[in-house]
């Protein structure tokens, strides 16, 4: 899974530019710690979790295509 999420992230940057922060985190890490909001979750979605801007927008895939477009809406 984390093999995708660089790929996402690569592929985010190519279209949007540096201003893409991107943290992959391991949900059975102590890590976690550091979003409790998020570890409240967890029981109710489908991994992969893909967080923008510190809110839960997707969960169960990755789509560049999808989260491209979420991206870009959020940019304009």
């Amino acid at each position: 899974m984390q093999e995708e999420a660089i790929a996402l992230n690569k592929s985010l940057v190519q279209s949007f530019g540096e201003a893409i922060c991107y943290t992959y985190v391991d949900v059975l890490s102590s890590e976690m710690n550091n979003y409790p909001e998020i570890a409240q979750i967890l029981n109710r979605v489908r991994l992969p979790l893909i967080v923008l801007n510190g809110q839960p927008r997707f969960h169960g895939g990755i789509s560049k295509e999808v989260i491209a477009d979420a991206v870009s809406d959020l940019v304009k």
